[in-house]
């Protein structure tokens, strides 16, 4: 039997059965925590405790599946890293920041996207970005959040490259991947995907374009790209099982 993490534990405790019951402001309300919404400087939201008490301050003009992620990414600050001192902006470079940041992070899926909700929405549904899609509207999550959080748990085989803004590439991997297979991440793409919003565009490709390694030959990919409200573009790129 799979043990429940931190967020989930507490989940159960609250009798939270249902992704609409997950309340973030009545749940960091029950661990001591009230959420306030101001404009911030910098950052998306930021948390100042004292003993058995905290305020968690997010920014008021960001969207409303962003807030909730900002809340709960700072539940789990409160949670794993209580009396540290923490600043939750450009801590890239820093090992113990951005650890602790992957911490907080990792906590705040747990918390708005259980294991045991997310199991009946995925059934045996293949992976895709509709799937995406459905999951960051039941969850009311960013579609890269819930891309993420099926990365690690759904059994299929499959790689996810996002494009920032600025140029920046990088990309997530499931565990079901062949670990001998190398994403190259310098490939083109054929489409580049609509506006926010519209249908992803959807292509095939051989495996040998977007992946180095051994037993690649005869193996078509699935390939589907559409863009974020964020600005990003996803690019889901999917193995026959």
């Amino acid at each position: 039997m799979t043990s429940l993490s931190p967020a989930e534990q507490l989940l159960q405790d609250l009798g939270i059965t249902e992704p609409d019951e997950i309340d973030v402001e009545v749940i960091a309300w029950s661990v001591g925590a009230w959420v306030r919404y101001r404009p911030l400087p910098q950052g998306d939201a930021r948390i100042v405790g004292i003993g058995d008490r905290a305020i968690i301050t997010v920014d008021d003009r960001a969207s409303r599946v962003r807030q909730r992620f900002s809340v709960a990414h700072e539940l789990g600050h409160w949670h794993h890293h209580h009396g540290q001192r923490l600043l939750c902006h450009d801590a890239s470079g820093n090992a113990q920041a951005d650890t602790c940041e992957r911490e907080a992070d990792r906590y705040a899926a747990d918390l708005l996207m259980p294991r045991s909700m997310l199991a009946p929405s995925m059934a045996e549904a293949p992976m895709s970005i509709a799937l995406m899609d459905g999951i960051a509207r039941l969850f009311q999550v960013s579609i890269l959040a819930a891309a993420l959080r099926l990365a690690d748990i759904h059994a299929g085989r499959f790689a996810l490259i996002v494009d920032e803004p600025d140029g920046h590439r990088w990309f997530r991997r499931s565990a079901a991947l062949p670990k001998g297979w190398h994403l190259r991440l310098d490939a083109p793409m054929d489409e580049q995907g609509g506006k926010p919003g519209s249908q992803p565009k959807q292509w095939s490709a051989p495996a040998c374009r977007h992946f180095r390694g051994r037993n690649l030959s005869g193996i078509r990919l699935r390939c589907e790209t559409a863009h974020a409200a964020s600005g990003r573009r996803l690019t889901l790129i999917t193995a026959p099982v």
